[in-house]
């Protein structure tokens, strides 16, 4: 079942319905029910034409789906085919041309042996009357030459008079007017030419023997007259026929035949290579033959011509032989200037066709080695190239894919190379993840809340958060210059220098604004810029601003190392914070002051880096302190959280673009109620 299956599925609706339709076709047809056979057959086309297209297009994605066989089949229909139709053209156009040339041939020399009976006419009627039973016997010796037994028949007022004296009676019927040609008499080809005059009649008959048909172009082939079968059967008896074939009626009323015979034997309807046929010159000489009408006369059929037939069985070399005979100078040299030009026509087919195979040859070789090629690359074989033989458009476009290759080659050691630098820079934000406070200490007296957006994988702004004694706490933001893994580090060598910094400086002071010990904040920057002087390049340096909020007596004292100072937001003021120092990093001898204020409830102190105010939008402008300010200002009341997402969000919108162009890092300290 399963492979019956598989044939059902294979042949389609429409080829089941073919097979039936023709199985019905055969047995109407051999049942003899013609209505239905017929009615099968209109019904096969529908069908047929299916699986004509079916077929087609199975041919055209299976056999032509290679560019070796599209072209082959291109050049089939575009050059081979032409030349095969032109070569059958020629070859028939040669063959209908040397059976004409061999009709004409035969049919003029025996026209021309038939009006020379005439002449024998001609010159009996010119004779004295007195003179013709002397002058008849010599015209009719004149003349058996070209026409052995010929017979001359005069009728007179003195009666009939025959030369020679032992020939046939001939009754011609009267109301013959004047004539010449050929005649069936006693079914047999005579030629004949008859006169009538006013005093007498002349007749001039002439048996047509087969010696004299084959031989009236000498070495051309086999010739024979034959007369038709219709004629014959009026007349009654056997068909008159003279030559190399004979013609035997076949006797079937119903159908009616004639057999050709050579030699006295059947040859059925094409005859065979006699005697008299020539040798082949070469080995395209082959036999040609075509039978052609000629007119002849019946002797009871007064003033009416039948056509018999004339063949003529021949070569090609036989029949050029003697139409281009030796005396003929120019029209032989005509004929060998047809088989030069067809000799050189056959030489430049055969370049051509020989340029052609090379030509496809490399086309194909072309595109096979670039399917190769193409197939070895989605392998992930980049190693490939294609051999560039020839510099041409088809070895530029192997050049090309070697080019092509070659950098996929290099890319793919790139695109490697950024997976494992991706790698680590995704370890790098893990570990600097790691260096942010992850949550903010509890203080009463001062909220912190901050958020940092990288540009990339890992960021330069930084900040942190500490518990640095009882009832203070220490905080910071900074922007390292640039960006990338070169600023995480040494944002990384800030966050270690500052706590190592803070755990030194546990010792507390008498601060200046209160007189209660604290962390001296001016003295620990100045330690932390030599630190990060001493331990990064020249050209690395950070922005920097840290403070340190006392509980007990609310007051935030600070240094500001060169960053963008923050803004405190009082009682709908807006007061920016001073600037103590120069950035760190930079100058190992730069001196930083502190400055202190009192936080109270409802404060709002907002500290950014240049990735909030400093990103461009379309037309080259900034977002700017003024928007963020406010941005604050218009969304105060709300939660801290809500107020960063504000902030950052319209950021976003102003650049309108999918990549931040900096670090955008917002710590928001907001000053509470005590409880």
């Amino acid at each position: 079942m399963s492979r019956l299956r598989q044939v059902a599925k294979f042949l389609g609706k429409s080829g089941i319905d073919f097979l039936i339709t023709l199985a019905l076709y055969f047995i109407f047809h051999w049942t003899r029910h013609g209505l239905l056979a017929l009615l099968a057959w209109l019904a096969l086309i529908p069908p047929a034409i299916i699986i004509l297209v079916r077929v087609f297009r199975y041919i055209k994605r299976n056999a032509l789906w290679s560019v070796r066989n599209r072209l082959l089949f291109a050049y089939g229909l575009m050059g081979i085919l032409p030349i095969l139709l032109l070569f059958i053209l020629v070859g028939l156009g040669s063959w209908a041309l040397i059976n004409e040339l061999a009709i004409y041939l035969a049919s003029s020399e025996l026209n021309r042996r038939l009006e020379s009976l005439t002449e024998a006419v001609q010159l009996i009627r010119d004779l004295p009357p007195n003179s013709l039973m002397s002058a008849a016997p010599e015209i009719e010796k004149g003349f058996s030459h070209a026409f052995p037994h010929l017979a001359l028949y005069v009728f007179d007022k003195t009666g009939q008079h025959r030369f020679p004296p032992d020939s046939p009676v001939l009754n011609v019927p009267p109301g013959w007017q004047n004539v010449h040609g050929l005649l069936v008499f006693d079914h047999r080809f005579y030629g004949w030419a008859h006169y009538t005059g006013s005093d007498r009649e002349i007749t001039v008959l002439a048996p047509i023997s087969d010696e004299t048909v084959e031989n009236l172009v000498p070495n051309l082939g086999e010739i024979s007259l034959l007369e038709g079968p219709e004629e014959s059967k009026a007349e009654g008896g056997d068909l008159a026929s003279a030559g190399s074939f004979r013609s035997i009626d076949t006797g079937n009323a119903k159908n009616p035949d004639v057999k050709f015979t050579v030699s006295d034997s059947s040859m059925g309807v094409t005859p065979a290579p006699g005697k008299h046929l020539p040798p082949a010159a070469f080995s395209f000489d082959i036999p040609v033959g075509w039978p052609a009408t000629f007119p002849h006369y019946h002797l009871n059929r007064i003033n009416k011509t039948e056509e018999g037939v004339l063949w003529v069985y021949s070569r090609p070399s036989a029949v050029l032989g003697s139409f281009f005979s030796g005396t003929e100078f120019l029209r032989g040299i005509l004929f060998d200037a047809v088989i030069t030009v067809a000799i050189l026509f056959l030489i430049v087919e055969l370049i051509a066709a020989i340029i052609g195979i090379q030509l496809s040859r490399r086309l194909t070789y072309a595109v096979n080695q670039l399917y190769e090629g193409t197939r070895r690359v989605i392998f992930g074989d980049f190693s490939h190239r294609i051999q560039v033989r020839e510099k041409d458009q088809l070895g530029e476009l192997g050049a090309s894919f070697n080019q092509m290759t070659s950098n996929l080659e290099r890319l793919m050691a790139v695109e490697k190379e950024k997976e494992r630098l991706q790698t680590e820079l995704e370890i790098a934000r893990e570990v600097q993840a790691q260096l942010y406070p992850k949550e903010a200490p509890p203080m009463c007296g001062l909220k912190l809340t901050v958020r940092c957006d990288p540009a990339r994988l890992v960021s330069g702004d930084y900040y942190d958060y500490q518990n640095v004694g009882e009832g203070q706490m220490a905080f910071a933001i900074g922007d390292v210059a640039g960006k990338g893994i070169s600023a995480a580090l040494l944002m990384a060598t800030l966050a270690a220098a500052l706590r190592a910094q803070l755990s030194q400086h546990q010792m507390l002071e008498p601060d200046e604004c209160t007189g209660l010990p604290e962390i001296d904040v001016a003295h620990l920057v100045s330690a932390l810029n030599k630190q990060i002087y001493a331990h990064s390049s020249p050209e690395k340096y950070a922005t920097f601003f840290f403070a340190v909020f006392n509980q007990s007596t609310r007051t935030l004292t600070y240094t500001n190392a060169g960053h963008l100072s923050p803004l405190l937001f009082r009682n709908g003021q807006v007061v920016p914070l001073d600037s103590n120092g120069t950035v760190v990093g930079a100058f190992p001898f730069a001196k930083y002051d502190e400055s202190c204020l009192t936080m109270h409830a409802g404060d709002l102190l907002v500290c950014y880096t240049d990735g909030i105010t400093e990103p461009e939008n379309a037309y080259g402008e900034m977002f700017g302190e003024e928007r963020l300010i406010e941005l604050v200002q218009k969304y105060s009341a709300r939660e801290d959280h809500e107020i960063l997402g504000i902030v950052l969000d319209a950021v976003r919108s102003w650049t309108a673009s999918p990549e931040l162009q900096d670090d955008m890092t917002l710590l928001i300290a907001r000053g509470v109620q005590i409880t």
